[in-house]
């Protein structure tokens, strides 16, 4: 937990917090803008000196932390000591979807700004203009390719290939390997990794052009 304190520089006939507190449940603030959480929170001060462990004051204040982009959930207290304090979660980044309007996924598949604060290591989508990308797919995808231990750091790029069809390149493999619809991820995940078991045996990974995972109880693989 990330703690920043900013020393209050209120008047001192008002004086009803002694610092605001802004913590962050991750590392360090990544999708939120410090500045405009206490920015509100001095308004909020400034605006109800008198009530801050009034619960409709912090339910305003927590309300209008979750309002800025990045933010999944807020918590506003007072302390004893006279602090107003604020723990903040973040939204986490789990896909990039790169193309003439980029934007990022987060972990419940739904769309978020960039911001220029943070670039997150992430998975690549790339989109097909004719088509909406649903993010729920995007989170099933990353999850199918999270279980396998030999793919989950290999991934990347995830290529939009129809209306909720993809296919995924891997920096080790060299050929795209098909996924079609984004059910039954580990499934597919797991006859990829026979199939490559079988083509390092037979010495034949670099004949391939690509491997469609899609069909129910088979792998169709394509030769250059």
């Amino acid at each position: 937990m990330v703690t920043l304190i900013i020393v209050s520089q209120f008047q001192q006939k008002v004086r009803p917090a002694s610092h605001i507190d802004i913590r962050f449940d991750q590392k360090k603030e990544t999708l939120v803008d410090t500045d405009s959480v206490n920015k509100l929170l001095i308004q909020i001060v400034q605006q109800y000196s008198a009530s801050l462990k009034d619960g409709i004051v912090l339910s305003k204040a927590e309300k209008g932390i979750e309002s800025m982009s990045g933010v999944r959930n807020a918590e506003v207290f007072s302390t004893i000591s006279g602090a107003l304090v604020a723990e903040i979660q973040q939204k986490k980044v789990r896909a990039k979807v790169i193309g003439s309007e980029p934007y990022y996924i987060d972990e419940l598949g739904n769309e978020l700004s960039l911001t220029s604060r943070y670039e997150p290591k992430v998975a690549l989508i790339r989109p097909n203009e004719a088509f909406e990308i649903d993010g729920s797919d995007v989170i099933e995808i990353l999850s199918g390719i999270e279980s396998s231990v030999l793919l989950n750091k290999d991934l990347k790029e995830i290529k939009q290939i129809g209306s909720r069809r993809f296919s995924l390149l891997f920096n080790s493999l060299p050929f795209e390997v098909i996924i079609g619809e984004a059910v039954n991820m580990e499934q597919k995940m797991t006859k990829l990794i026979a199939f490559l078991i079988k083509a390092e045996q037979e010495k034949s990974l670099g004949q391939y052009r690509t491997v469609n995972l899609s069909f129910n109880n088979q792998v169709v693989a394509t030769k250059k």
